[in-house]
């Protein structure tokens, strides 16, 4: 019976401590705090900002912005900026914004701020195929190992090669050519 006692007064004890260290600093924090409520909104007269200039931003050409214009871009830090200027340089410039999903970034979403690029097709550098090495186009990101082969076979054959002959042999496949186009001559 002396047992049963004591553990009843330790149970007691117990619920005293958990609701005076838990249970009532909550009750208290919980009155103290104020209700939020929504206001409806009020209209806000044109009158008061037909002074203030209206800042519009322009959409940044991608194939002649340099570092310092695009870390400006929300998203884009030096890390991105390089990889963008890195990657234009190897396919010789951008033709759509949408070729800035080609790099991997993580942490900038190119779809929703396609708004804040545009592209100029008629900047970008076409290669002469007939001038160049083998690992010079082999650099290109859109061209893979074998493919470049078969390029370079058909060079042999014809002692002249252009994007025309590839696209008359069909040396390469429709899809391929249509996304080399811009690019060579």
């Amino acid at each position: 019976m002396l047992l049963y006692y004591y553990e009843r007064k330790g149970l007691l004890i117990l619920l005293i401590l958990i609701s005076c260290l838990i249970i009532l600093p909550r009750q208290l924090r919980l009155k103290k705090q104020k209700v939020f409520v929504l206001v409806p909104p009020t209209e806000i007269p044109d009158s008061l900002y037909q002074d203030r200039p209206v800042l519009k931003a322009d959409p940044l050409e991608l194939n002649t912005a340099d570092s310092s214009a695009l870390i400006a871009i929300r998203g884009i830090g030096p890390y991105y900026a390089s990889r963008i200027l890195r990657y234009r340089e190897r396919l010789g410039g951008f033709y759509a914004v949408r070729q800035l999903k080609e790099i991997k970034m993580t942490y900038f979403n190119v779809d929703s701020a396609v708004h804040l690029f545009t592209v100029n097709p008629q900047l970008i550098r076409k290669k002469d195929l007939n001038s160049m090495s083998f690992k010079e186009v082999l650099r290109h990101p859109y061209l893979d190992y074998e493919e470049v082969k078969l390029i370079f076979n058909a060079k042999n054959k014809y002692k002249k090669i252009s994007f025309d002959t590839l696209q008359q042999r069909k040396i390469l496949p429709a899809y391929k050519l249509k996304k080399i186009k811009p690019y060579f001559r």
